[in-house]
């Protein structure tokens, strides 16, 4: 099949093609998922069509805006760069010289002032002393006074650029921070506490997401620039999974926003005969009168189809996974305090 056949093809089947792929991806989420729990559920077609359309709007989503989140940053501040005009007088300085220079000058403009951003409040923050946010502004009167005295900078029009992208750095700074508490959430949620193996992946992963925004600022007069911040963007989801190996968190998290699964229950309210099961297997069960007990701390891995898959944790390290009829189960509950609200 030709290239001419292949886009008429598409173009006549616009919406075949779509819901066909939203379906695709909300399968391979479903399938992703219930591939690492070790289970399959056995519910029909008409629902299984909903729940993979549902999971693959989701996905999409969250995939998006966490691409969108990794590199924005960057690509805000080349937009201000954009901005400035060719008739720029940080341009000019800049320009000057060789071409291939623009990449250390990138790398001086903007990773260095974020990088003092993020020195400074951390230091602030350690110390409880908001002092240490000098550090930011003699980096500030640094870059100023070299430009003035070095390089024939004009201060009038030259300093209300240069006032322009210290702003637009703090913005940036402001963009950068969700992509950088994403890789701290991951080194406590895979550590348990902050080792030195934290510490350093955090460190690593932490470096690549300001080297890929300051690619994201650089060549902003790309032909295909939606293209390029796609890949950027997705090469900084890659290297943070692959580094703290959690690529199974968007399968998880979108079961757990559904509640199809991925669900811990602070009670699980059973009927009789699922108290009887229980029992059964040797499980302690909270017997409540009105032929229905309740079993506390219960991970509903699915409650989809028939039966409900369950996994309960014991003495020691052990846990018990098991099935249950999914008419056994009268209930469960999520408790929450009103701290952890919104």
């Amino acid at each position: 099949m030709d290239k001419e056949r292949l886009g008429k093809y598409f173009y006549e089947n616009v919406a075949s093609v779509f819901w066909s792929s939203i379906l695709l991806i909300g399968g391979v989420i479903f399938v992703i998922y219930y591939a690492l729990i070790g289970y399959m559920p056995d519910f029909d077609l008409k629902s299984s069509v909903t729940i993979t359309a549902a999971a693959s709007i989701t996905s999409i989503v969250i995939i998006f805006m966490t691409l969108v989140m990794m590199v924005f940053a960057g690509s805000f501040w080349g937009g201000v760069w954009n901005f400035l005009g060719d008739s720029s007088e940080l341009k000019r300085y800049w320009l000057e010289g060789d071409t291939s220079a623009g990449f250390r000058n990138l790398l001086v403009w903007f990773s260095i002032p974020l990088f003092s951003v993020y020195l400074s409040l951390g230091l602030s923050l350690y110390a409880e002393n908001w002092h240490w946010m000098i550090v930011l502004v003699l980096v500030l009167l640094t870059y100023l006074s070299y430009l003035c005295s070095c390089h024939g900078f004009g201060l009038v029009k030259g300093g209300k650029e240069f006032f322009f992208l210290v702003v637009a750095t703090f913005f940036s700074s402001f963009f950068i921070f969700f992509p950088l508490y994403l890789i701290f959430s991951l080194s406590v949620l895979e550590f348990e506490n902050i080792s030195g193996m934290s510490w350093f992946l955090g460190l690593v992963s932490a470096i690549f997401i300001v080297f890929i925004n300051t690619l994201s600022a650089s060549s902003q007069g790309s032909s295909t620039p939606y293209v390029k911040e796609f890949v950027l963007g997705l090469m900084a989801i890659v290297m943070i999974f692959i580094s703290f190996g959690k690529f199974d968190r968007i399968p998880f998290g979108v079961m757990g926003i559904y509640k199809f699964g991925n669900i811990e229950a602070t009670e699980l309210v059973l009927k009789k005969e699922g108290c009887q099961l229980f029992q059964s297997l040797g499980i302690s069960v909270l017997d409540k009168g009105y032929d229905v007990c309740i079993v506390k701390n219960v991970l509903i891995l699915s409650r989809l189809g028939r039966e409900a898959y369950l996994e309960i944790d014991q003495s020691g390290s052990k846990s018990l996974r098991l099935t249950l009829p999914s008419t056994s189960i009268a209930s469960w509950t999520l408790r929450k305090s009103k701290n952890d609200e919104g």
